[in-house]
């Protein structure tokens, strides 16, 4: 079976489980082939980057998965994702002497409306203790908020890992998310229900194979490190750091960690959700692989 697979900011760290499950045949030797990586620009068009075509299965913010699940739109939680607060940073112009600290932020950009990045610029400030209410404004990608912070219109951007460690003199960092969070769910994998009835081992060998990526990952960073360099024309030594931040911040895990989702559905409300969260409807465990853990924030029957 060959699939392509949608993964949001597809050029930063959440790519790399998938480049090396296709490098070190993690999928294919469990007759699944992962042929293509597509990008998706974050938050809501990645997935309707799925919906729209022909990935089957993405990763994605929870945020906008949550939200399509509200409305009733056939996708599913099959996986987990990125669940910590790695690459969450905000940054600031290195000469803009203004803006030094969280405190000093009025005008915000993130990437898309329905984005982990865009719930986080409602959630730090709580966490901070102070007002939400500063403006937001959408880059509408993954990188364009440099150019917002270039041309004087926000004070602070979100700014991708690999961007921020090619400009280390012309930005500085002035919120590190885990400063204020630890447990943090960024991303989840996703499925339509018709695709997981349909194509059940499919979803499992994807799992399983996500699953072996990471463990793989934190035992060679340095070759991890060289394949995303070669993804994203990064230079090596980048690489190498956003790689160790990533295991060092533990941001990898195909299983369900209720503090991260928890804290990422508070996120969510912070920043407009409305509802409540049936997470033994919203989540699907019975793809995931040996070893991975499936406890909710609520108890499911059997």
């Amino acid at each position: 079976m060959k699939i392509d697979v949608t993964v949001l900011a597809a050029t930063e760290f959440f790519a790399i489980p998938w480049l090396v499950g296709q490098d070190q045949d993690f999928f294919s030797k469990r007759g699944v082939e992962v042929e293509n990586i597509l990008a998706g620009s974050g938050g809501s068009a990645t997935l309707r980057t799925q919906l729209s075509g022909d990935a089957p299965i993405g990763e994605i913010g929870y945020k906008s998965v949550l939200d399509a699940w509200s409305q009733d739109i056939p996708v599913r939680a099959v996986g987990g994702g990125a669940q910590g607060p790695y690459g969450g940073e905000f940054y600031a112009l290195a000469d803009n002497d203004r803006v030094n600290g969280i405190a000093d932020i009025k005008k915000w950009a993130y990437t898309n409306p329905g984005s982990s990045v865009y719930a986080l610029s409602f959630l730090l400030p709580k966490e901070a203790g102070l007002s939400t209410d500063g403006e937001r404004i959408a880059a509408g990608g993954v990188g364009e908020g440099a150019a917002l912070l270039e041309a004087g219109t926000v004070d602070a951007a979100w700014l991708p890992p690999s961007l921020a460690s090619r400009n280390k003199g012309k930005f500085k960092q002035v919120v590190a998310t885990s400063d204020y969070l630890t447990d943090f769910q960024q991303s989840v994998i996703t499925t339509s229900p018709a695709y997981a009835e349909e194509h059940p081992d499919v979803v499992r060998a994807v799992l399983a194979g996500w699953q072996e990526s990471a463990r793989w990952i934190a035992e060679n960073p340095n070759r991890a490190a060289q394949l995303y360099a070669e993804h994203v024309d990064l230079p090596v030594k980048a690489a190498v750091g956003v790689v160790k931040g990533a295991i060092e911040s533990n941001v990898w895990n195909v299983g369900f960690n209720p503090a991260a989702l928890e804290r990422a559905t508070e996120a969510a409300v912070v920043s407009g959700f409305k509802g409540e969260v049936d997470y033994c409807e919203f989540f699907d465990g019975s793809f995931l692989p040996e070893g991975a853990a499936r406890e909710l924030p609520t108890k499911c029957g059997t």
